[in-house]
């Protein structure tokens, strides 16, 4: 029990998303829990707004764990932005380090925006994909290539916007990482404050449908649900920070 010491991600990146999240808010309204048993640690920090009907920061430990039945060791950090305006796109940022039988460990690193209504506004796709790609670019990277792997994958129940970037890394990645890590952040406080139209009743009947969708795939198709279901972490600590509100 406890928690692990990978480069990336550590508990300042967590802060630095809380952080942002907190100033789009305009309000210092996150709550926290810690909640841990055996081999796993999962700290919370939850909001809901009138700008976020829900918005979620979370970072998961697993020490001493096992997967498939090898041991192993991962720290997730997982954030989740859910506006209130079906019109604004949601936002996960998902940074993974996982260690099994002793190797090296392997950084997943993920986001994107998320669909809520019928659609991603391009404007805003745009500009989620120019702060990540400058961030890459500052590190002699290729944001296309990091992208590559999200073609077609049908990630979040295939409400993701296909706009940001998926790929695996290595530890030496991690100052690399703790840049771009703030890109996502930068474009949604821009996207956020942008002025959207006003919702219509179908537009919540989208956004309605599209947490459904979201919710489905993830108790079928994410890792990290497998994870934790292989390793007695109660489906309550997942839904409290990974799933869409549904009210």
């Amino acid at each position: 029990m406890g928690k692990n010491s990978f480069l990336f991600p550590q508990q300042n990146h967590l802060e630095i998303v809380k952080g942002c999240l907190t100033e789009m808010n305009g309000a210092d309204s996150f709550k926290g829990t810690v909640q841990k048993d055996g081999a796993w640690e999962a700290e919370i920090h939850l909001c809901s707004s009138s700008i976020f009907e829900k918005a979620s920061v979370a970072r998961v430990d697993l020490c001493g764990g096992s997967v498939e039945g090898a041991p192993t060791d991962i720290t997730l950090l997982q954030a989740f932005a859910w506006p209130a305006n079906p019109h604004v796109p949601g936002m996960i940022i998902m940074a993974s380090a996982g260690s099994t039988d002793g190797q090296d460990a392997i950084i997943t690193f993920y986001t994107d925006l998320i669909m809520q209504n019928s659609a991603v506004r391009q404007a805003d796709k745009d500009a989620f994909t120019a702060q990540l790609a400058a961030a890459c670019k500052l590190h002699g990277q290729d944001i296309a290539e990091y992208q590559a792997l999200m073609v077609g994958r049908g990630m979040l129940g295939e409400c993701a916007a296909e706009c940001g970037m998926l790929y695996f890394f290595e530890q030496g990645d991690a100052a690399m990482l703790s840049d771009i890590i703030e890109a996502p952040l930068k474009a949604y406080a821009e996207i956020i404050s942008a002025s959207a139209a006003a919702p219509a009743a179908e537009d919540f009947v989208h956004m309605k449908n599209n947490r459904k969708k979201i919710i489905d795939w993830m108790l079928t198709q994410d890792y990290g649900v497998k994870v934790s279901r292989q390793n007695n972490i109660p489906i309550e600590v997942i839904e409290a920070y990974g799933f869409p509100p549904m009210n």
